[in-house]
């Protein structure tokens, strides 16, 4: 039999849960997303062990928090996605500018746990094991996710930038 506690949790997840997940979703638009921070609310609210359990005003609270992270959090990705953009421009030969543009605009359009695969693993030259520490699973998990996130790429990708260069 379950703890009290755990069943506490059990309960107040099943009579909250659908109302945490509509106050995120009517503020972000991707659905995934909005049920990942809906489970980070009561991630949150399990961690921090209260000694009553929250009610439906602390949940909205903490989801309130949980989105502000997530706002400043893709601002963030948005300036950096912008930064580089503007490098592609300005600091290399004027050949090679269209073919990042090209890049960092399929990037833009990726879902955004490609692009942030695709971006330690080339950015920030992450091996599969750093990987996996980086984005907190295991290194085969990481591994599946860089080779998703490579084929969602090419898929993306005109068949110029796809073909080898042959400078």
């Amino acid at each position: 039999m379950l703890a009290a506690e755990e069943q506490a949790f059990i309960d107040l997840h099943s009579q909250h849960s659908g109302r945490v997940y509509r106050y995120i979703a009517c503020r972000i638009s991707d659905t995934c997303r909005a049920e990942e921070l809906a489970a980070d609310v009561f991630r949150i609210a399990w961690e921090k062990q209260l000694p009553e359990p929250p009610g439906i005003g602390w949940l909205l609270a903490t989801a309130r928090h949980v989105l502000g992270n997530e706002y400043r959090g893709r601002r963030r990705r948005q300036e950096l996605l912008d930064r580089l953009e503007g490098e592609a421009r300005g600091n290399v030969p004027q050949e090679d500018t269209g073919e990042q543009a090209a890049v960092a605009d399929i990037l833009g359009r990726l879902r955004e746990r490609d692009r942030e695969i695709l971006m330690l693993s080339y950015w920030d030259d992450l091996t599969i094991p750093e990987l996996g520490q980086a984005l907190e699973c295991s290194p085969s998990t990481a591994s599946v996710r860089l080779h998703r996130a490579r084929r969602a790429f090419a898929k993306a990708a005109p068949a110029h930038l796809m073909t080898e260069r042959k400078d």
